[in-house]
This record gives structure tokens, C-alpha cells and sequence, in this order.
């Protein structure tokens, strides 16, 4: 649930159609995916989750999976 409500809202900051990406899309401007891109992804993430996305660690992010997995971990706590 967290991958799709993920995935679309990355769709929305690069207008992209769900089904280009994936949880292993890689977040590199080679997929249209630029560092102002993730920044307001990261927003919209934070928005959505109600949840706070520590800017050192947004640069850990390679793929749409791992933002998945910081998400998730965030929201058990």
C-alpha cells in the first residue's frame, strides 16, 4: 500500500504514468528524476504520512523501495 500511494504521488511531482514505474525504480535523473524531483516528493510524502523526513537521510534514497522502506519504519514507530 505504502509502494502505490508512493509510486503516485512520485507520478504526480514528474508527470509520469504509474506504470513506468516500480519499486525498483532508481531515483537518477537518467529516469527523469532530478534532485528537486525527490525534494518535493519528499514533501508530499511528509504530507500524506503525516511523518518527518530527516534531510540527512534523504540522500540515502537509491530507489523507489528504499523511500518504501523508510516510510514504513517511520510509521511503525
Amino acid at each position: 500500500m505504502t509502494l502505490d500511494i508512493i509510486i503516485s504521488l512520485l507520478c504526480e511531482v514528474i508527470s509520469a504514468s504509474e506504470n513506468e514505474l516500480s519499486g525498483r525504480t532508481p531515483l537518477t535523473p537518467e529516469y527523469d528524476i532530478e534532485p528537486i524531483d525527490i525534494a518535493k516528493l519528499m514533501i508530499k510524502i511528509e504530507k500524506r504520512f503525516e511523518v518527518t523526513i530527516h534531510d540527512e537521510d534523504v540522500h540515502t534514497f537509491r530507489t523507489v523501495n528504499d523511500v518504501v522502506k523508510y516510510v514504513d519504519a517511520l510509521i511503525a514507530e
